[in-house]
């Protein structure tokens, strides 16, 4: 797919801009991973309760639109649905641009659809335009070219932006995020130049970034506020193995740093970094990669209720009548989402709630169609993540004080030719957390049974092999849960100091290709 098939024209036509309350449709605003995936599942949904098809409009085949997943009778113009994107790039995954950065893929690969797939669903695309306001009264948004654009339901879906942290001298020039497109390819320029560079903190993000920019020919070290690195989904041991790997790819590491100020020299450019201990390391190009914050400007500046992200009940409604939002912009219950399944699981509840509506008809009642719904329900989640290759999974507790410490019991597996790493932390014979380094096959099997709070008992002791090595039969009959079927082997397993650890040990030298896994985790 081309660039050029994805940069879509801006302009927003004549007609639209004229369009009346009546005809006024769905508008998203934001086309990211959440708002696009959205717009094109409603456009989906809703083309199977037409029965009409309009001629004029499609022009597809029924053996192509069949490939799309669209209702061959799907009638385009029943309900507007109109996607509004900041980027000229629409529905690009940003967990890709990691290998984009490290020059394993092209920009072209990030894609979530073709464009095809918006115009085929009649998708109106607006592209390189954002949102200055956006009026709840009169149910109509002002684009940033002065035009205005009414709409039936709105769906805010703007995301989060990276943070910054206000160091002194943290707007030089230099100092980056890794966010978009932009930061891409501003990013590749340092590192095709052979530049040094510093990455601050030590995530999922910051470690992509750092191996993706040495990869491409920079001299990068992380610095991480805490003791060892990806500190909230590892234990140690675990960490310990993938700071070596960092090593291996010359990527440095600096821990237990605070920093204090970027310094910069005469010309007012990046020339490093200070440290609250009176370091000084030298870099010519620093990347910020502490967290996001959900966007909430727009919601605010509209009267929607916020906290730290928009606030919606289970069905993504918010405080303002015929408005919702979904994606990293939503607070519920007080939680934040920045993980790919919640995302999609709210896409999915959206969907269920105006996939039936009648936007300018009363035929259902609100009550009838509530039947419908399908409320966004937040469920313990678990982490498979990749860091340049290297697969790890997390899940359930993995930290305690120490008074959690003394109930917690550790199955812990080692194989150290391979750098695999398991351990499974137990309490009151339930499996509570579970870290897996190097292979991660059984991670869907270890978090199931730490969302569903099962007895393990009768498995305790192959628990640590995986789910190949457990009889799953008496368990299902002791728990009478569902059938844990379908979960790959698990290979052998070693030891913990740990003084509540069983281990077992496997010598083996067997190779093993690990595959990297995409990340199923922060957007």
């Amino acid at each position: 797919m081309s660039h050029a098939a994805n940069k879509i024209n801006t302009a927003v036509h004549d007609d639209m801009v004229t369009t009346t309350h009546k005809n006024a449709g769905i508008v998203i605003i934001g086309a990211g991973m959440a708002g696009s995936r959205f717009a094109i599942e409603l456009a989906r949904a809703r083309s199977t309760l037409s029965p009409t098809l309009n001629s004029e409009s499609s022009t597809l085949s029924s053996k192509a639109t069949s490939s799309l997943g669209i209702d061959p009778k799907y009638h385009h113009n029943s309900v507007p649905i109109t996607l509004i994107s900041k980027e000229p790039q629409v529905g690009y995954n940003r967990i890709m641009l990691s290998p984009v950065l490290a020059g394993d893929s092209t920009f072209d690969d990030t894609y979530l659809y073709e464009q095809s797939a918006y115009e085929a669903l009649g998708i109106t695309v607006l592209a390189g335009v954002t949102v200055n306001t956006m009026d709840t009264t009169q149910q109509r948004i002002e684009l940033s070219n002065g035009q205005m654009l009414p709409y039936a339901k709105a769906v805010i879906a703007t995301g989060s932006t990276a943070r910054v942290i206000p160091f002194p001298n943290h707007t030089a020039p230099g100092v980056h995020v890794f966010r978009d497109v932009a930061d891409v390819i501003a990013l590749t320029g340092y590192a095709k130049q052979g530049k040094t560079g510093l990455v601050i903190g030590g995530g999922v993000l910051g470690l992509e970034a750092a191996c993706a920019l040495a990869n491409q020919g920079a001299k990068m070290t992380v610095v991480h506020v805490d003791d060892y690195v990806l500190n909230r989904q590892l234990d140690l041991p675990a960490a310990e193995l993938l700071q070596a790997e960092l090593s291996r790819r010359h990527v440095g590491l600096v821990v237990s740093a605070n920093s204090e100020s970027i310094v910069i020299n005469q010309a007012g450019e990046v020339s490093g970094l200070l440290l609250k201990d009176g370091r000084t390391l030298a870099a010519d190009f620093i990347v910020m990669a502490v967290g996001v914050m959900p966007n909430i400007t727009l919601a605010k500046n509209s009267g929607l209720d916020v906290n730290r992200g928009i606030i919606v009940n289970e069905f993504m409604h918010t405080s303002c009548a015929n408005v919702y939002a979904i994606g990293e912009c939503v607070e519920l219950a007080g939680e934040l989402f920045g993980m790919v399944a919640p995302v999609n699981q709210q896409v999915d509840t959206l969907v269920s709630v105006l996939k039936h509506e009648h936007l300018n008809e009363t035929k259902t009642s609100t009550l009838d169609l509530r039947a419908h719904w399908q409320p966004f329900v937040s469920k313990p989640l678990s982490l498979k993540l990749k860091v340049s290759g290297v697969a790890a999974f997390s899940a359930g507790q993995i930290a305690f004080n120490e008074d959690e410490a003394n109930m917690i019991e550790t199955l812990v597996y080692r194989q150290p030719v391979l750098n695999h790493y398991h351990c499974l932390y137990l309490k009151s014979n339930k499996l509570v957390g579970a870290v897996l380094y190097g292979d991660v096959d059984d991670g869907s099997f270890y978090s199931q049974l730490i969302s569903d709070q099962t007895d393990i008992t009768l498995i305790k002791e192959t628990l640590i092999f995986g789910a190949a090595y457990c009889d799953l039969d008496d368990l299902n009959t002791l728990n009478n849960m569902d059938e844990l079927n379908g979960f790959d082997l698990v290979d052998d397993v070693n030891n913990d100091s740990s003084a509540n650890a069983k281990t077992c040990e496997s010598t083996s030298d067997e190779s093993k290709n690990i595959v990297p896994e995409l990340v199923e985790g922060a957007l």
